[in-house]
């Protein structure tokens, strides 16, 4: 999943990576970096990823305890500096003829904000996709919306009545460095893991947050159900990324951070 993440990034132009690990997982750099050789892991030593990973920039981070998706994100903050950057999670696969990055990149040089990727969610589909993210939306001209609510993460499932569409967020977004300070804003105002829930709650307040539907199939492989879902998937309808790699321009192409 890191690996098709990485390769979605290169394909959407952006070759500037900061990694944020555990310290715990060193074999996940030892990966990225190309360290390691068969049987280490699984499957063979793809000599091609390395190969386009070499005109890229990978900064590694370490964030010593489990504190939260936005505690991870801050720690890019000096890699960041004062860039949009995208961060989309590896196990929010999306396998489409546009790489996830790329959709979300035009949603945000057409608006110059803040936009988060969605998707739609109908019948059966909700059992293999988490619980939070659920949206409320103003529809904007073109293929962006308003953001007006972003449901929290609760306990019980997702579920629909029948004939219902759940509207929900996915994968990740293209965020502003004012990211940062929101993040900063809310720690004294939590105790445990700094999540990225409340940072969007922030932005939806102030109006700044907006969405765009991505086209594509969608699977939430932090899900087991929409692990196993993403596998058949992939099995049956093998796919690749072209690569396409590019530095930005004056609405800068985004820094990644996976």
């Amino acid at each position: 999943m890191i690996q098709y993440t990485l390769e979605m990034y290169m394909a959407s132009g952006i070759s500037e990576f900061c990694i944020i690990t555990s310290p715990y997982k060193p074999m996940l750099r030892d990966f990225i970096m190309g360290n390691w050789k068969p049987p280490a892991l699984p499957f063979h030593w793809d000599a091609a990823l390395y190969r386009k990973l070499e005109a890229c920039r990978t900064v590694f981070l370490t964030q010593d305890e489990p504190r939260g998706v936005a505690d991870a994100v801050a720690l890019a903050r000096d890699f960041v500096g004062h860039e949009p950057f995208a961060c989309i999670m590896p196990d929010c696969l999306l396998f489409s003829d546009k790489p996830l990055a790329q959709q979300l990149l035009e949603g945000c040089q057409r608006h110059q904000g803040h936009v988060i990727g969605s998707i739609y969610i109908r019948g059966n589909d909700v059992r293999r996709f988490g619980n939070v993210g659920v949206l409320e939306t103003d529809r904007l001209r073109g293929p962006c919306f308003a953001i007006t609510s972003l449901s929290e993460k609760k306990q019980k499932p997702l579920s629909l009545r029948p004939g219902e569409t759940i509207h929900k967020g996915f994968g990740g977004g293209i965020y502003l460095p004012e990211y940062f300070h929101l993040v900063e804003a809310m720690r004294s105002h939590v105790t445990g893991e700094v999540d990225d829930v409340p940072i969007h709650h922030l932005l939806i307040k102030e109006g700044k947050l907006l969405g765009t539907v991505l086209e594509g199939a969608a699977f939430d492989a932090g899900h087991p159900l929409g692990f196993r879902t993403a596998v058949h998937y992939v099995g049956r309808n093998p796919c690749s990324t072209s690569d396409v790699p590019s530095k930005g321009s004056p609405n800068r192409t985004p820094r990644g951070y996976a």
